[in-house]
């Protein structure tokens, strides 16, 4: 009888042991596929609209550029929030580490001209949480950035650059990448990387 009870306690734990194994690889394998099928910028994943979107996304971007006349260009940087998403906006009159900003790599071929405009514009308002504890303008809806730049030449040229802003509620700085690319008379606005 010893031998039985003993026999069935040590098929019981080898059996737990093997089951556990199992979940581990197979989260494992689940995973690595995950990872190969999004393509991650800091935290959080971000995508093109005409991308599928995925339910934790807190928010959108495109680039695209708008010629006004032949040395005039207008960047615009589209937002669109999801989830409760929202951000900082960069018209808000007090300092904030997480403020949306556009930062150009300075270039012989382009000059920006003026301040970043918002689209709609934001409103301040006072927000009592202890990270804020004073007036913000918060970004809470589908938002474009406009940034007009003047060509400085005509010959063929890339420019890189990006923008970065906090995210909330996820509280995470985001950091996208943009190339500014000029050929064959053609101003393209886009994303740099994958």
């Amino acid at each position: 009888m010893t031998r039985f009870i003993l026999t069935f306690v040590l098929v019981a734990i080898l059996g737990c042991n093997n089951k556990d194994t199992q979940s581990r690889d197979l989260a494992m394998a689940t995973h690595k596929t995950e990872t190969q099928a999004t393509c991650k910028k800091g935290p959080l994943e971000y995508s093109l609209f005409d991308q599928p979107d995925l339910n934790r996304e807190l928010y959108a971007v495109a680039f695209r550029a708008e010629q006004q006349d032949a040395l005039i260009h207008n960047l615009i940087i589209d937002m669109r929030l999801k989830n409760d998403g929202h951000f900082v906006s960069p018209n808000a009159t007090r300092d904030f580490k997480g403020k949306f900003t556009m930062i150009i790599d300075d270039s012989d071929a382009i000059a920006v001209e003026g301040k970043l405009i918002e689209n709609p514009l934001t409103r301040e308002e006072l927000d009592l949480h202890p990270f804020v504890n004073g007036p913000v303008n918060w970004v809470r809806e589908n938002t474009t950035y406009t940034q007009q730049i003047t060509l400085l030449t005509e010959n063929s040229f890339e420019v890189k650059g990006y923008i970065q802003f906090v995210i909330e509620p996820a509280c995470t700085m985001e950091k996208v990448p943009f190339i500014i690319k000029y050929s064959n008379n053609t101003l393209k606005f886009e994303f740099f990387g994958c």
